[in-house]
């Protein structure tokens, strides 16, 4: 029980806004509430309803926390701990990037091209918190999937989320350099591989705390990742297999190219919510 003396919920939010704005946050009151409500697990009519009610010192305390993190640019995903993701909850921190909105793209362009009784294995190459794959193989009950990734502490986080959602049995997550520990055949495979140029303007604490072997390519070779997947791909996919790409900005022209360059056939593009080519799909052209 709150002591005498203990804080209002809306003096908290009040100063959280005054930090959020000293900071610079876009829109600090609506940043504040929403940690609030992140930190004190209540909606936004719990927040209405009570503003006037005092909190415990250990609520104060972490609500400040999450207030001064969330000025210093630290995303909120990490904060909470969870990211939805085309319609399921992820576990994600600072090992993994937080997945976005941008990258349900590639999921969709990806059920195209699985229908819905397609039987057989799919890869997702640096799969990261694991959303990708794990949320094809939500949609697709007769999947079986792997997903690989350089980082130990990301295929930690990967599988965690797979025994969250209950596609254990069905998902295996092993640490490799792309393609090398995949020994197929693959039905299609899904990567949203580095594509940020080193200093290239990003939003808010992207940069300070996602992790960079995630987001950067070499400055000399923006498509690097790319030409790495495209260029043991056929190996490792079935004769009329998908390899599935997302693309950065401005950047699914380049993507294309270089694939075409490499003996690949364009199949399908999608747009992002934002109308961006984001998600581009391709299969071998020609004799293998």
């Amino acid at each position: 029980m709150p002591s005498p003396g203990a804080p209002r919920r809306a003096d908290l939010v009040r100063e959280a806004t005054t930090a959020l704005a000293a900071a610079g946050v876009a829109e600090p009151r609506a940043s504040a509430e929403l940690l609030w409500r992140g930190a004190a697990e209540e909606s936004r009519a719990d927040l209405a309803l009570r503003a006037s009610e005092t909190v415990d010192a250990r609520l104060a305390e972490r609500f400040a926390d999450w207030t001064r993190r969330f000025a210093q640019g630290e995303p909120l995903a990490y904060l909470e701990g969870t990211c939805g993701f085309y319609g399921l909850e992820f576990s994600v921190d600072r090992r993994v990037l937080v997945p976005r909105a941008d990258s349900e793209a590639v999921v969709e362009c990806a059920l195209e091209l699985l229908p819905p009784g397609a039987q057989g294995m799919i890869a997702d190459l640096g799969t990261g918190s694991g959303c990708l794959l794990l949320t094809l193989l939500h949609e697709r009950s007769g999947l079986l999937g792997l997903g690989v990734d350089c980082s130990a502490d990301a295929l930690t986080v990967a599988h965690g989320n797979a025994r969250r959602l209950g596609l254990e049995r069905r998902a295996g997550f092993v640490r490799g350099d792309w393609w090398e520990p995949v020994r197929g055949p693959c039905l299609l495979a899904v990567a949203n591989p580095p594509y940020v140029v080193p200093g290239e303007e990003l939003g808010p604490g992207v940069a300070e705390f996602e992790p960079h072997c995630a987001l950067f390519t070499p400055a000399d070779d923006p498509l690097h990742a790319y030409r790495r997947i495209l260029g043991r791909a056929r190996s490792a996919l079935a004769r009329d297999g998908t390899l599935v790409f997302e693309a950065g900005a401005g950047r699914a022209g380049e993507v294309a190219a270089l694939a075409i360059a490499a003996g690949w056939q364009p199949i399908a593009r999608h747009r992002d919510l934002s109308g961006i080519e984001r998600a581009l799909a391709f299969r071998a052209r020609g004799d293998r």
